[in-house]
């Protein structure tokens, strides 16, 4: 009615029934940032070494549960499958009930997730339990760069440094661990340590939540209340962009000992280079963390990563077995610097957290489904023309495309300016 204050849209952090509070109500303290980023770390402890620890122990595994090869590979391939089909739910239900709520229900999924897997040791409850933490994981890979924009949208770089930093570290902790707690006591154990990091991370987002947010009762804008990310030509460009990235870097992690090989580099050599990149991988997210949240510059990183990955690729198709510790370095800072730069890039291009979280459900989806299918695609080309090196060609042309793509990707424009700016009579 005339004379009557508008009630604002409700952000996506804020759960449906609840009305809409200022960013600092009366009486209520402003979230410390500590808390934020104790919270963000051991989210990011929590969503890399459940799935890495798997690896060093396949073999006691398969060999106390009878698994045979193809089931073993379902089982190790799900994590990535429930990640290209969870991550469009994220954003819904963090505008449904809440976003500090729904990653504390990830969490508390987490850990049974991890409970199951690990604690009854069975066929079933091996693939039951790596659903439900997959399906866990998926939902705080999603939310986490629109937490990022609502809390605190001018230090995005550094939310998202700490959690890469946090999943890098914590992975090469699960990979150095499994194998001597699994000799100690059995594969389920180092299964089992990441409940502690998954436990401290959920009550983190439990005192978390308990603080105003900074973007209550601020309006949406168009895309945000309800227009389609899917249609909209820039979010393509973004999800093209870390799809890109997910097939050259799993197809890689997936056959470069075979690649190796055929370079002469031993089966030894080939586990010490697999080792350099992931430690490199370090290198890149530092970089991002660094990087202003808006402006030329993040361009500019942008083509430069993406010009690394290219050149690396090119140098593992050409370039002789005495280099490779250099193009394997330029792929593991890349491929890294990307990731990063893509969790950056939805909260930076977008103008309020629920089209962060929209942005980064439908890039992560597509991300991880050409993951899932672009090492098959490779390994099918590989088994019919018998060589990698006519097989590394394809890698080197989708390198060609994300170079071509990487400008437009990180554009300063938001995704919301560049609907407005487009003629109604288009999508």
């Amino acid at each position: 009615m005339p004379g009557q204050p508008r009630t604002p849209p409700r952000p996506v952090g804020e759960p449906a029934g609840v009305p809409p509070q200022p960013a600092t109500a009366p009486g209520h303290h402003a979230l410390p940032v500590w808390l934020l980023l104790f919270a963000v770390i051991m989210l990011g402890a929590s969503l890399r070494a459940p799935i890495v620890v798997v690896g060093p122990v396949v073999g006691p595994i398969r060999d106390s549960l009878g698994l045979s090869a193809s089931l073993m590979g379902f089982v190790t391939a799900l994590p990535l499958m429930a990640f290209a089909f969870c991550s469009p739910w994220a954003s819904r239900l963090a505008q449904r009930f809440g976003m500090e709520r729904v990653l504390i229900a990830a969490h508390l999924v987490l850990i049974i997730g991890l409970g199951v897997r690990a604690g009854f040791a069975s066929t079933p409850t091996l693939i039951l339990g790596t659903a439900l933490m997959s399906a866990a994981i998926a939902m705080s890979n999603v939310l986490l760069p629109a937490l990022a924009k609502r809390n605190l949208p001018d230090r995005i770089g550094l939310v998202v440094g700490c959690m890469t930093t946090a999943m890098l570290i914590s992975s090469g902790i699960a990979s150095a661990i499994a194998v001597p707690l699994a000799d100690w006591q059995g594969w389920p154990l180092p299964l089992a340590v990441w409940v502690l990091p998954a436990g401290l991370a959920m009550l983190g987002w439990w005192r978390v939540s308990r603080y105003p947010h900074p973007d209550a009762g601020q309006p949406q804008s168009g895309m945000a209340a309800g227009m389609n990310v899917w249609r909209i030509p820039a979010a393509w460009t973004i999800s093209l962009f870390m799809g890109i990235q997910s097939l050259i870097f799993y197809a890689l992690a997936a056959f470069m000992p075979s690649m190796l090989a055929e370079k002469g580099i031993s089966a030894a050599g080939a586990g010490s280079l697999g080792a350099l990149l992931q430690i490199v991988s370090l290198l890149g997210v530092l970089a991002v963390s660094f990087v202003p949240a808006r402006g030329r510059a993040r361009q500019l990183l942008a083509l430069t990563v993406a010009l690394m990955v290219l050149t690396g690729v090119l140098g593992i198709w050409l370039g002789s077995s005495g280099s490779m510790w250099l193009w394997i370095s330029l792929i593991g800072v890349g491929t890294a610097s990307i990731f990063s730069l893509c969790l950056v890039l939805f909260a930076a291009r977008t103008d309020h957290s629920a089209e962060a979280a929209a942005v980064s459900g439908m890039a992560q989806t597509v991300g991880y489904s050409v993951a899932v299918l672009g090492p098959l695609g490779v390994g099918v080309l590989y088994e019919w023309v018998g060589s990698w090196t006519h097989t590394m060609p394809l890698l080197v042309i989708l390198g060609v495309v994300e170079c071509l793509i990487a400008w437009s990707a990180a554009s300063p424009v938001t995704l919301g300016q560049t609907v407005n700016a487009r003629p109604a009579a288009g999508f």
